[in-house]
């Protein structure tokens, strides 16, 4: 075997390992600069695929099911309006509920509550708020450690299926990707989650599903007590799994309790989500309208409310979703019956009804689309109604028909049509598909239903006009499935209603409650029936009932009537309300929802004394904010309070108004229009609002640089308004906070409570540290770190982990820290900071007195600077070579100064090579001492020797490492090459930090956190 040549000498007596090493070095540095975090990502992800189950469900099965409820959920189809769908998160206003004369976010309980019913009247949202918690799901599934899964109870009646069955079919569905994409031929589709029998027991005993049941009304009355048997045995099977429950109000008997003993009211929109409602609907419009010149949906919303205010009965259609839903929807497609608002209930579904069959004609696409006419279609309409409703079957009531049931309702009527038998099919299916009043629901079946079960109810009563015996019997066996029913047969504008109601009220006190009900509605009746029913409810207000919330409604519906039965009530009540005490209490309510200007006025002249006068007051909305504002005029804070509460666009304007005045009334409005200035509508108001004419000073101050990043610029009105509120408040004091404030905008939190002015000194107490770090280890924090030890990225780490589980936990630590650093008005400020905002300022201020921000950061908030990639990697190389260059510097220093003193290789004096061999000599033995010593409370002298060994060493080492350096490689090298690097270093790490300065700018790191927040779904449950 021939030997291998020898490698050539290298200059300056350097040896081949010595280069290699040096090379190596230089390849682990760059690998550790640029590719440490790439492996480390690349480690996260093979762990997860590995490991990836989520409690026996695999990550690519949640996916599949998460682009399945992104794909069902975002639409909604109008089913009252053919081929019409929205975009669900377009047009949904939240729903809430009310408590002590608040309302408050249903969407907050959903996250926080384990078992939860939700109430409301048909059509009050119930269905929509679970599309829509499953559609926030699905657009960001990381923010909850529950999946949500929807079951519609209806099932339950076509199905012989339990409640855990009814989980496994929902997410056993076949997943309906849409064609062409990676579907290859006909090939079946899979299910949504594969084994989903095995996995879904599994999924549920450990928490990890919220499982949402919806329509337990729409459950047959023969099964209703077995449903809810099956909800309690299921909820007691799991005590840790998530459960929501929807029911009509009406309908529900107490079946759940005790399980469920979270009832939650849905409470009917006010005038604010009206006007939010509308907003958004008429914006869509405009946006997919294809006209030129659209109408300014502020314009139409303005006019559809002034509609709406004359008509206090339509008004009170409005309240519910669905009926705000049609009435747009009539508005928007038929504008000329816009502002011809019916008179009642039974008057707008006969309007909506006769629209949705006859839109075809008047469009003109009557001869190629309809070849029956809108008449003999209402009459098969109402025959299908009478029978869905269980008129003309054994069932004793069900949601969903059958066809063979269908065509024999029609069957019957058919004869009037002077049709044969031959049309049935077409004329069903034309219904279907022109009018969207019936929808088919399952084609394998053969099931239909209508698009919402008020609307069969109405058409029931108007095909039972002429048979009031009829419809008293079907009544009297089953009340709660007849009891609409009922109320709309009275409204019918050309027949008395005087028998049927007469005959109800001699049932029990249910039946004597749609008596009532029914005189609120009827157009017809005798007035001393009327009258005797009326005093028989009068007279016992203010006693404890169940259904009161009904009671004072119709007593209220019944004085918005302009006859003598209801001027009479209203004379009645108004009395009763200036009386006071408990019946005063519910004769405020009952007058409040008369909706009558007279009832407006009487209110606010008790509101002063009455706090049950001011909560009704309250209640009446934009009716009320004419008196309001004149009070807050005259000097009440409780007006400008009232003025919040009713929170409508308008309601902020008229606030808005008292900025420049006096000194306690504007504070006041401060605060109340920093906590309303979030909703989108009252922001888009006030940037139309000029506060010119009410500026009473010219020397009022106001903060020009607070709105900017929100405005065009420091001149536009919004920002002079947004300006002053920020002035008040950072002028008032703790006291000058109302007492029942619930959250600040984030921008006016931040802007004035963050400003970059030092936070106060102070150290966190030592107990707060170690409670923070119990609590994470609680929560599973497997690193071991001790309190004292804390860094600013550990608290950060830290309060996340327990804010995701205990989120009122982290909220306290978070104002003790806050308690520590910030003044009493600017604590009273950043108190109102939503929950992760908070964590965030409370993380970065633990173990500083600063926020780290500039003046500048505010302006520049909005900003997008890109990150510097091409500048750190000039950066991080030029550090490398600077490290390597350095460290051979020192080596060759040392190497030099040993040879000097054996004599070997003598450079310079003496003294100079024994202190660089002293100095190191002793930095090695303070290190060795350190280490020794690590669990001492006073550092060794051996280790204060040991640091000042190395300031001497890497002193004086270099002055010995870089001439020989320059012997070898001239000195105009040497001292070119150390100029560039260190050059390099501190013009790239200049470049560098200023670009990531910007990246890190506080104010938006935290207005981030809020915005992700904001996008969230189901937080973990506090219990």
């Amino acid at each position: 075997m021939p030997e291998l040549p020898d490698l050539p000498e290298l200059p300056f007596g350097l040896q081949y390992a010595a280069v290699g090493l040096f090379l190596l070095a230089m390849v682990a540095g760059l690998a550790q600069q640029f590719f440490s975090d790439w492996a480390q990502r690349a480690l996260t992800r093979v762990w997860r695929r590995l490991s990836g189950r989520r409690r026996g469900i695999r990550r690519d099965d949640w996916r599949r099911y998460r682009a399945w409820a992104l794909r069902t959920y975002s639409s909604v189809e109008l089913g009252f309006l053919q081929n019409v769908s929205v975009a669900l998160d377009e047009v949904y206003v939240p729903l809430q509920y009310e408590q002590d004369g608040r309302r408050i976010d249903i969407q907050r309980d959903l996250r926080t509550g384990l078992r939860t019913l939700v109430l409301g009247a048909a059509g009050a949202g119930k269905s929509m708020l679970l599309r829509h918690s499953m559609l926030r799901w699905a657009a960001g599934p990381e923010g909850s450690d529950r999946v949500p899964v929807l079951v519609e109870l209806t099932r339950y009646n076509r199905q012989d299926r339990s409640i855990q069955q009814l989980v496994v079919d929902a997410l056993n569905r076949p997943d309906d990707e849409p064609p062409g994409r990676g579907r290859r031929g006909r090939k079946p589709a899979p299910p949504l989650v594969p084994d989903a029998e095995e996995v879904t027991p599994l999924a549920l005993a450990h928490g990890r599903l919220c499982v949402f049941l919806d329509g337990l009304d729409e459950v047959v009355t023969d099964r209703r007590a077995d449903v809810a048997g099956d909800i309690k045995e299921f909820a007691e099977r799991y005590p840790t799994c998530q459960i929501v429950v929807t029911c009509r109000d009406a309908v529900y008997d107490g079946d759940l309790r005790p399980t469920f003993d979270r009832e939650i009211r849905v409470a009917g929109f006010d005038d604010a989500g009206i006007r939010h409602f509308l907003r958004l609907w008429f914006t869509r419009h405009r946006r997919l309208s294809g006209d030129e010149a659209p109408t300014d949906p502020r314009q139409a919303v303005e006019q559809l409310m002034a509609d709406l205010r004359g008509s206090p009965t339509v008004m009170r259609l409005a309240r519910s979703p669905l009926m705000l839903t049609m009435i747009a929807t009539l508005y928007e497609a038929d504008p000329g019956a816009g502002p011809m608002m019916p008179n009642s209930r039974a008057e707008f579904y006969e309007q909506a009804v006769d629209h949705l069959l006859r839109r075809d004609r008047d469009l003109g696409r009557h001869r190629s689309l309809a070849r029956y006419k809108a008449g003999h279609k209402l009459m098969a309409l109402r025959a299908v109604a009478l029978a869905a409703q269980g008129a003309t079957s054994g069932q004793a009531d069900q949601r969903v028909i059958s066809e063979e049931e269908i065509y024999a309702a029609l069957s019957r009527v058919l004869p009037r049509f002077r049709l044969d038998g031959k049309e049935l099919p077409h004329l069903v299916d034309e219904i279907i598909e022109r009018s969207g009043l019936l929808l088919r629901t399952d084609d394998n079946n053969l099931l239909y239903e209508f698009a919402h079960l008020t609307l069969q109810e109405y058409l029931a009563a108007v095909e039972l006009a002429d048979d009031p015996e009829r419809l008293l019997t079907l009544y009297a066996e089953n009340p709660k499935r007849w009891r609409e029913t009922v109320k709309l047969w009275c409204a019918g504008a050309n027949r008395d209603a005087s028998g049927l109601v007469r005959r109800i009220l001699g049932g029990n006190e249910r039946d004597q409650l749609l008596a009532l009900e029914c005189v609120a509605e009827a157009r017809q009746i005798d007035e001393l029936l009327a009258g005797y029913i009326v005093d028989g409810f009068l007279s016992h207000l203010g006693e404890s009932r169940t259904d009161k919330h009904l009671v004072l409604a119709a007593l209220g519906a019944v004085a918005g009537n302009a006859g003598p039965v209801g001027q009479r009530l209203f004379d009645q009540l108004r009395a009763a309300a200036a009386a006071g005490g408990p019946i005063g209490e519910d004769a405020a309510v009952a007058l409040a929802e008369s909706r009558r200007r007279e009832a407006i006025e009487a209110l606010s002249e008790l509101a002063e004394d009455s706090p049950a006068a001011r909560a009704a007051l309250r209640s009446t909305g934009e009716l009320a904010i004419p008196v309001l504002l004149d009070r807050a005029q005259a000097g009440s804070l409780v007006a400008v309070d009232d003025l919040a509460a009713i929170g409508t666009p308008a309601a902020a304007v008229a606030i808005a108004e008292q900025l420049w005045g006096a000194e306690p009334i504007a504070v006041r409005a401060a605060w109340r229009l920093a906590a309303l200035i979030g909703a989108p509508d009252v922001e888009s108001e006030l940037c139309h609002f000029n506060p010119g004419p009410f500026v009473r000073d010219g020397d009022r101050q106001w903060y020009d640089w607070l709105w900017a990043p929100f405005t065009a610029g420091a001149t536009d009105p919004m920002a002079r308004t947004m300006g002053r509120v920020g002035w008040l408040i950072d002028q008032s004091t703790a006291a000058d906070v109302p007492p029942d404030i619930d959250g600040v905008d984030v921008r006016l939190a931040l802007g004035i409570g963050a400003k970059p002015s030092p936070f106060k000194a102070g150290k966190v107490p030592a107990e707060v540290s170690e409670a923070l770090v119990a609590a994470a280890r609680r929560l599973g924090h497997r690193r071991r770190i001790a309190a004292a030890d804390l860094t600013a990225a550990d608290v950060e780490q830290l309060l996340e982990l327990i804010h995701g589980s205990e989120p009122e936990l982290a909220r306290r630590l978070a104002l003790t820290v806050l308690d520590l650093r910030a003044s009493d008005s600017r604590n009273a400020l950043l108190r109102q900071l939503p929950g992760p905002v908070l964590v965030g300022l409370a993380a970065r201020l633990w173990l500083s007195t600063s926020l780290g921000a500039e003046a500048r950061d505010w302006r520049t908030l909005h900003e997008r600077p890109e990150a510097p990639t091409v500048l750190t990697v000039c950066r991080k190389t030029a550090v490398t070579i600077g490290v390597l260059l350095g460290v051979a510097v020192v080596g060759i220093g040392v190497a030099r100064s040993v040879a000097t003193l054996t004599g070997s290789w003598v450079w310079g004096p003496l003294w100079l090579a024994l202190v660089v061999v002293l100095s190191l000599g002793a930095f090695m033995l303070g290190l060795v001492a350190m280490f020794a010593y690590s669990s001492a409370d006073d550092p060794p002298v051996l280790g204060i020797l040991g640091v000042l060994g190395a300031i001497v060493f890497l002193a004086t080492s270099p002055f010995i490492g870089v001439p020989t350096l320059a012997g070898w490689i001239g000195a105009f090298s040497t001292a070119f090459s150390l100029g560039a690097v260190a050059t390099a270093i501190a013009v790239l790490t200049t470049w560098t930090s200023r670009r990531e300065r910007a990246l890190r700018n506080p104010y938006r790191a935290l207005l981030q956190r809020h915005d992700a927040a904001a996008e969230g779904l189901l937080d973990s449950p506090a219990g």
